[in-house]
């Protein structure tokens, strides 16, 4: 693969749809989609970023160029460079109408991809402080905004709260948690994910904490693990946290006895053929671990992880993954693998 570009399908519009082909080259639709890794502020569209930075007047960093530094189409020399965008992503929505704005846009470009139910991760705090509320107070305007729209594209929607690595992780999870049960551990809320930087250490006490929220909650736990390498904290993710799912996960395709666990207890991978290429997780020369995870019988998903970032959807992820082996047929199935790992009830 080229190092100064992915050989992908191209998006068409903002939010696009890939033609993927079949074994004979013929093109082939997939009628139904599942998304279960897929961040918000990576899956907004550039037109409405632009838009809500001129309606709040935001000041981007220095140096920072839109069109430049908020897309990401060639594989990056680090996780830190293909995080560069968050530099902005980070400073909006601080207007409630925006989050309104953003969210619609986010939900239609997954609709556009045939997205029938979505998993959506956000960070609730740093919505709380842009919008000077409370975490229970953003909660509830994100279950909000996200509902409404799910609802006008006829999408089935959960939402993912995610905390980032580092010293404040426990208490940040605490915060997210006391908020959830503010609003009377509202149903739209199913899952915990932890992600950031993984060679960043954690306090020693977040692991119980993840795991005492899905005994006394219900609540799904995926973790962002092995995708810059370190293996072992795959291991971690699933022995430490309770890990129902593993996001990305790329570094286990070496490791015979993670491969094992994983299928042992059927945990699944959240995979991202797209990002995983872009990140430097999969180097270009190397193949992607997808088909180590077939042969081992370890469950996966395509997801689109940031979309927007990529200019590229799920459908897209789809064929990506096609050309790292699959078959228009194993995407024909995703629909019903994403519905069985799925921390979302009673999908039909």
């Amino acid at each position: 693969m080229d190092q100064t570009q992915l050989d992908l399908p191209r998006m068409r519009g903002d939010a696009g749809v890939a033609e993927e082909a079949d074994e004979d080259g013929k093109n082939a639709d997939v009628h139904n989609r599942g998304e279960l890794h897929v961040h918000m502020n990576g899956a907004i569209p550039m037109s409405k970023i632009r838009e809500i930075l001129t309606d709040e007047a935001t000041v981007l960093p220095a140096g920072f160029e839109l069109e430049r530094d908020l897309v990401r189409a060639t594989p990056c020399q680090s996780l830190a460079e293909y995080l560069t965008p968050w530099q902005v992503l980070r400073l909006f929505p601080r207007k409630r109408e925006n989050l309104d704005r953003l969210t619609l846009a986010v939900i239609a470009g997954l609709a556009e991809n045939n997205v029938r139910f979505v998993e959506l991760r956000s960070s609730v705090l740093y919505l709380a402080a842009l919008q000077k509320c409370s975490p229970a107070e953003a909660l509830e305007r994100l279950i909000e905004s996200t509902g409404g729209a799910a609802q006008r594209h006829g999408i089935r929607r959960g939402l993912i709260l995610t905390v980032t690595r580092g010293d404040y992780g426990a208490v940040n999870l605490s915060a997210l948690l006391q908020a959830y049960q503010d609003l009377g551990e509202p149903k739209d809320m199913i899952g915990l994910d932890l992600a950031g930087d993984e060679e960043i250490a954690y306090p020693t006490e977040l692991p119980s904490l993840f795991r005492a929220a899905k005994d006394r909650f219900g609540l799904g736990i995926t973790i962002h693990a092995g995708e810059t390498g370190l293996v072992e904290n795959v291991r971690s993710a699933v022995e430490l946290f309770g890990a129902d799912r593993i996001g990305h996960g790329t570094a286990v395709g070496n490791d015979p006895d993670l491969l094992e666990l994983l299928s042992t207890r059927g945990i699944c991978v959240e995979v991202c053929p797209i990002s995983n290429r872009l990140t430097g997780a999969v180097p270009t020369n190397e193949p992607h671990p997808l088909q180590q995870f077939r042969r081992h019988g370890v469950p996966f998903v395509i997801c689109s992880d940031n979309p927007a970032i990529h200019r590229r959807g799920l459908a897209d992820d789809q064929a990506a993954a096609m050309a790292e082996g699959l078959s228009i047929g194993d995407m024909r199935q995703q629909y019903e693998v994403a519905k069985r790992y799925s921390f979302m009830k009673d999908l039909n």
